[in-house]
């Protein structure tokens, strides 16, 4: 099992934290413990220097979603209408985590004034471009263009979402780029064996992480932070830390 470098995670970027996982191969309980840890200690400062700075962080209750941006670029160049871009305005509005939707068209229609024929058309031209898919009897936005959450920051019913909203050709053509990683059956049942020895048995001394345990769960002061690439901590059980 590869061991966890606590200290160093401590003053990585969200970026440096996400290379560090990715190049050493952890297994989802292992990243899970890093980003948790990571979120934890990077809380307070970030709070320090948001007040020192001024600076406030994205108002409580706004919906926003990721867009990537090669992908969009690529969306760009097939002569999206500015009616079709209403639709998709509206549609990622009212997304749900994990990318699919339910809103009828005729409610489209009567929120965007457009009529039931072109609304029909219109849906057909963005399906057939791969922006709206027709999954397992539910609709998603393409997960390669647009994203809202990520994956370990939604519930677990709304997870596999993520690859049912992934499509990567228009007409049999290769179009959309795949920016996400996904496990194999190898690295969960790795996940799973270790979920098991961990509770059965303490970690080796060896491998323990010497650090101080990070600070309890802040007060809600009305904003949040952005929590794109952390899980929420106290979402989560805390990890054993070795006594101090």
């Amino acid at each position: 099992m590869q061991n966890i470098n606590f200290k160093i995670i401590e003053r990585m970027t969200p970026e440096q934290l996400q290379d560090y996982i990715d190049k050493n191969h952890f297994s989802e309980t292992q990243a899970l413990k890093i980003y948790q840890h990571h979120n934890k200690n990077h809380k307070n400062e970030m709070r320090y220097i948001a007040r020192k700075e001024g600076i406030r962080s994205i108002t409580k209750g706004i919906d926003y979603v990721h867009i990537f941006t090669k992908n969009f670029e690529q969306l760009a160049n097939m002569d999206i209408s500015s009616t079709e871009l209403k639709v998709i305005a509206k549609i990622l509005n009212k997304m749900e985590f994990g990318n699919c939707f339910h809103v009828s068209q005729a409610k489209l229609c009567k929120e965007l004034n457009i009529k039931k024929s072109n609304m029909s058309i219109i849906f057909k031209k963005l399906k057939s471009k791969s922006l709206i898919i027709d999954k397992d009897g539910d609709l998603f936005m393409n997960s390669n263009i647009f994203l809202k959450g990520q994956y370990h920051t939604i519930n677990e019913k709304q997870r596999p979402n993520f690859q049912k909203a992934q499509v990567f050709n228009v007409a049999d053509n290769p179009m959309f780029q795949n920016f996400y990683s996904y496990h194999s059956e190898n690295d969960i049942n790795e996940s799973l064996s270790e979920t098991e020895d961990f509770a059965s048995q303490d970690q080796d001394e060896s491998t323990k992480p010497v650090l101080i345990p990070p600070p309890e769960k802040p007060e809600d002061n009305g904003t949040e932070e952005d929590n794109v690439f952390y899980m929420k901590d106290w979402d989560l059980p805390d990890f054993q830390l070795p006594p101090t």
